[in-house]
């Protein structure tokens, strides 16, 4: 009887990259939009509310920070060249898993931003694997 090979999912060096750009990116965009918000709007260090109750800044924040969690999938996939969509999925669950500690742990930021990014995550980040899974669909058979 042949010895069946089981193959390998997870792919370390792809889930650490996408990870890594999933939080430096958002890491970096958050600060540049902070900075240019701060510029054009002084704000006393003491009274961070009016930061969390304007409305657009927190949908532009969100949707920067889902862009590179979109972003790091695609890129874990892409890397991976295997299981694309298990290896994103990974990409999501990290990202949950720190937007849910961060609805635990900070009572300033509003509920309704917390719940949308954690409701959302992980379907952006597989949407990326699943992207990444199409190109290299396409050129294995092309």
């Amino acid at each position: 009887m042949a010895e069946q090979k089981s193959e390998r999912r997870f792919h370390f060096l792809g889930v650490l990259l996408g990870v890594s750009i999933d939080n430096l990116g958002t890491f970096v965009s958050t600060a540049l939009i902070g900075s240019a918000y701060f510029a054009a709007n002084p704000v006393n260090g003491n009274d961070l509310s009016q930061i969390y109750s304007n409305v657009g800044l927190l949908m532009v924040l969100l949707a920067v920070g889902l862009f590179w969690t979109f972003l790091g999938g695609y890129v874990a996939a892409k890397v991976a060249k295997r299981a694309e969509v298990f290896n994103a999925s990974i990409i999501g669950v990290i990202a949950a898993a720190i937007g849910f500690d961060s609805m635990l742990t900070s009572r300033d930021i509003p509920l309704w931003y917390e719940l949308i990014g954690f409701i959302v995550i992980i379907p952006i980040s597989l949407l990326g694997g699943y992207l990444a899974l199409k190109k290299n669909g396409s050129k294995t058979k092309a």
